[in-house]
């Protein structure tokens, strides 16, 4: 008798952990992927099974250990272990870097951008000038979302229209990069809708303090939602500290309702300053928990589902030093 030939099924079907905001944690990073199974291998991370890491941005800013944390990041994404997007700090970071011709720079460096972006400064462009050239150089390289079939990732808000609209945006380096840094501008709106989210303004006469101190009259809302006919403290996203107003916005940006039937969509940025990391919807998912102010670094472990699970979230300790 002839033996039994086995056909072996080498189609592996992709499977993704998300990680969110990372801003110089290095040594959480490297906990959380040690959690999710990867190993350090040949100089970076990857998982034995073949499973990869998506970065949601803002790998830079705030920690102890930037440098550290961008080496683990791309050398991932460089071996084809991960993929990254932008977010608002890495563009932030081009601009404040980036002349605007006219003896400034297009991000001013003003108080408090330095003082936001004051950790990198001190722990890599200052004393590794030329390493930080060629840092800012990836970071251009980097896009602004991800589309990956059955789930998608962006850094702050995911808007069909202006995804579409920045489609051939390409590299995020010299006269684009400048024409999509002037603030009140058509492209400027664009970029910040991916990367810092819609906002509301709050009725005259109202404001509220940021986690830095910083008097605002902007708030970020919860843009999957309809907001038309709101009031503010039905809208506002996260858990502010702050309370919002019983009364509806000034002015209201335009949103477009989440759908059921939309892939599975994760994102970062908001801070979300709480123990248990969970959903929003079935198909949406925040995943940044405040890992740059002391809260933990947050990852969600997809195998093809197309339901989030409570179970599949994965996180670090939150820290005790909530005052970064």
């Amino acid at each position: 008798r002839k033996p039994k030939i086995m056909k072996i099924n080498t189609k592996q079907k992709p499977a993704y952990d998300i990680i969110g905001d990372i801003h110089g944690h290095a040594d959480e990073l490297e906990i959380l992927l040690d959690e999710l199974g990867y190993n350090e291998n040949n100089g970076h991370y990857r998982h034995p099974q073949g499973r990869k890491v998506v970065f949601l941005g803002d790998y830079i800013d705030r920690g102890p250990k930037i440098r550290r944390s961008l080496q683990i990041v791309r050398g991932m994404i460089d071996a084809g272990e991960a993929h990254g997007i932008l977010g608002n700090h890495e563009v932030n970071a081009l601009r404040y870097h980036t002349s605007d011709g006219n003896g400034g720079h297009l991000r001013k460096n003003k108080k408090e951008n330095v003082k936001q972006h004051q950790a990198t400064i001190s722990q890599i462009a200052e004393p590794f000038p030329d390493e930080w050239i060629n840092w800012m150089d990836w970071f251009a390289g980097l896009p602004l979302w991800l589309d990956l079939g059955p789930i998608r990732a962006v850094h702050a808000s995911w808007n069909s229209e202006v995804k579409s609209q920045l489609k051939e945006i390409g590299k995020l380096e010299g006269e684009t990069l400048r024409t999509h840094s002037i603030k009140k501008t058509v492209p400027y709106e664009r970029i910040s809708a991916i990367i810092n989210g819609p906002e509301a303004i709050l009725p005259e006469g109202f404001w509220h303090e940021t986690d830095d101190g910083k008097k605002r009259t902007e708030f970020r809302v919860k843009w999957w939602k309809s907001l038309e006919g709101k009031k503010c403290d039905d809208i506002v996203f996260h858990n502010s500290n702050t309370a919002m107003p019983d009364l509806l916005p000034a002015e209201l940006p335009v949103t477009t309702p989440f759908t059921q039937d939309a892939p599975i969509t994760f994102f970062g940025h908001y801070a979300i300053m709480k123990n248990k990391p969970g959903p929003i919807l079935e198909n949406l998912a925040c995943l940044d928990y405040g890992a740059g102010k002391g809260g933990q670094l947050v990852a969600y472990s997809w195998d093809g589902e197309a339901k989030l699970d409570d179970s599949k979230f994965t996180s670090t300790p939150q820290r005790k030093d909530n005052n970064e």
